[in-house]
């Protein structure tokens, strides 16, 4: 969240505290449990503008991005449907069924699994195949291996990939990773551009010390390396309870 959400959180929870303090001293009566029941939505609905505010401030420092994030985007307005939904039935506006909300979640997750890889494919210049850790591991870290255009899914495995000792071409390459109850690390030189792009749902996503993660998250970095040099590193990435991570290692 950004610093005036957090301040606005941090205040929450002082004025919790002191009805909380003030009814154990008996000078007030107030429900502390119930309205917090009643009105925690309200984080999520916060939440939301904050990914929407992040989106819309960033395309006016940058403003050679011509299209927006949509990535960020729809985790913002979803943001603020769910926290908007669960705060109607709680207020009792309306009659909504969470058990509902789950049952078009999760084939939501699996739809954005399957468009992350053909977003990420159709990026890809080259013909580096795909890469499957399935409850296993996946590691390159043999010195020269060549760097290409890629698919890397991780189903309860683990991949790790060493660019550090690989041959990265002189161009942009794109690598599109999806981590389903797993783990993926890339091990990236100082000396390249990295552009790197994700979504995480019940997971977390580390590119070069940003970090983002929780119920539904979204983070976008770009990294200038060497000037002089062609390399590119573009990374595409999906968490689904599980992790990417992007670091820098020398």
């Amino acid at each position: 969240m950004s610093g005036r959400n957090m301040i606005f959180v941090g205040g929450l929870l002082l004025v919790t505290g002191f009805v909380w303090l003030f009814n154990n001293l008996g000078l007030t009566n107030l429900d502390i449990g119930s309205l917090l029941r009643t009105y925690w939505p309200v984080i999520i609905i916060l939440w939301g503008f904050d990914v929407l505010g992040q989106e819309l401030l960033s395309r006016k420092k940058e403003q050679r991005e011509k299209v927006p994030h949509t990535n960020n985007i729809v985790i913002g307005l979803l943001l603020l449907l769910i926290g908007f939904l669960i705060l109607g039935r709680n207020l009792k506006l309306f009659q909504f069924n969470l058990s509902l909300f789950w049952n078009i979640f999760w084939p939501l997750v699996v739809i954005l699994i399957g468009w992350n890889l053909i977003k990420g494919t159709r990026k890809m210049s080259g013909a580096g195949g795909t890469h499957w850790a399935v409850m296993s591991g996946l590691e390159f870290k043999n010195k020269g291996w060549k760097l290409e255009d890629a698919n890397v899914f991780a189903l309860m495995g683990g991949a790790d990939l060493d660019l550090t000792v690989a041959e990265i071409p002189e161009r942009e390459v794109v690598l599109n990773l999806t981590a389903v109850m797993g783990g993926i690390t890339i091990k990236a030189p100082p000396d390249i551009t990295i552009v790197s792009e994700g979504t995480a749902v019940l997971g977390g996503l580390t590119f070069l010390r940003e970090s983002a993660g929780g119920i539904i998250a979204g983070r976008r970095t770009e990294y200038t390396g060497d000037p002089a040099s062609q390399k590119k590193l573009v990374i595409n990435g999906l968490a689904v309870l599980g992790g990417i991570e992007v670091k820098h290692y020398v």
